[in-house]
């Protein structure tokens, strides 16, 4: 009528010596392998600013650097001097991408070490101009999506932000 419960440590002996072992035993303990000095360099993170980019738009930074990694918040269409470059789909797009290289060379790096990239459309039916210009900056072909917004800040229509190695 009762069954007998095995505990948890005997259960796992008998599941242990019944069952064909087909991947290596993973260890019940886990002793971190990182040393002291990388914990520091990991919480170590700094921001990125440049003139020469759209400047920040909220209480965010362009970039943050940390890790080795630079991760760039979306950037829209908008110069240096905050002001809207509107035209085309394509010409937005460039400029998106203009500021993204140039907050990529403030933090160090550039777009040929880009990752991933993550670009939001206002329109779907701008995904084919949008991949023109962004083949353009991004020829090494990173990782990315591309989802479709409802709106987008400044009603732009396009935005794009990233992951780089630094």
């Amino acid at each position: 009528m009762f069954k007998r419960v095995l505990a948890p440590q005997r259960l796992s002996q008998r599941l242990l010596l019944t069952t064909p072992l087909r991947h290596q035993t993973v260890p019940r303990t886990f002793h971190s392998s990182i040393d002291p000095q990388s914990r520091r360099t990991m919480a170590e993170m700094s921001k990125v600013f440049t003139t020469e980019a759209c400047p920040p738009a909220g209480p965010y930074s362009q970039a943050i650097k940390a890790n080795g990694q630079i991760f760039v918040s979306g950037q829209i269409p908008f110069d240096s001097s905050a002001k809207h470059v509107g035209g085309t789909i394509a010409e937005q797009t460039e400029q998106c991408c203009k500021n993204v290289a140039a907050v990529l060379a403030a933090a160090g790096s550039s777009l040929d070490k880009v990752v991933k990239v993550n670009v939001f459309l206002v329109d779907m039916g701008d995904f084919k101009e949008m991949n023109g210009v962004f083949e353009k900056y991004f020829a090494h072909k990173p990782a990315r999506s591309c989802v479709a917004v409802r709106e987008l800040p400044a009603k732009v229509p396009v935005e794009i932000e990233c992951i780089a190695l630094a």
